[in-house]
């Protein structure tokens, strides 16, 4: 059995990813990801990003020039217009029926050491503390760094 955790850059591309047509990059990822996985596992850090990403991602969408700048000013007012959108998002997340790993002391002791060896920066280290404390195997991300990280195999875009 094959246990992936799910870096924020997957679940993005997945959840903004055009299906059917031609297999570009994105899509040839996704596919080999689910095709390689048993099981998928993902934390509070996946969500608390990809909220984050996709905010800044819709709102240029609409046009919105400097996405970061509107956020910033008023965050409730935009997190206001996002409810369906974020809604509908939610439901796709948890369409895939995806374990959430907790943050507990054994994931933070974990995080603190990766960020000393093998160097991580302190959000892939959680990322990568609660991959290995959720027995995962592969690592899907587009961040080679993790490919540093002993016991955890990366699933990166070619």
């Amino acid at each position: 059995m094959s246990r992936c955790y799910l870096d924020t850059n997957f679940v993005y591309a997945h959840l903004r990813s055009k299906r059917g047509g031609s297999l570009g990059p994105v899509e040839a990822w996704r596919a080999t990801v689910l095709g390689e996985m048993d099981d998928g596992v993902i934390s509070g850090f996946v969500i608390d990003e990809l909220a984050y990403r996709l905010v800044l991602a819709w709102l240029r969408d609409d046009g919105d020039g400097d996405p970061l700048s509107s956020y910033r000013e008023n965050p409730s007012a935009v997190m206001g217009t996002m409810r369906r959108r974020l809604g509908a998002a939610w439901r796709a997340v948890d369409s895939l029926g995806l374990e959430l790993q907790p943050t507990d002391d054994v994931v933070v002791g974990r995080a603190k050491s990766l960020m000393s060896r093998p160097g991580l920066a302190p959000r892939d280290a959680f990322h990568a503390a609660h991959a290995i404390e959720a027995g995962c195997t592969l690592i899907a991300s587009s961040d080679s760094h993790f490919d540093r990280v002993p016991g955890l195999r990366l699933l990166a875009p070619d």
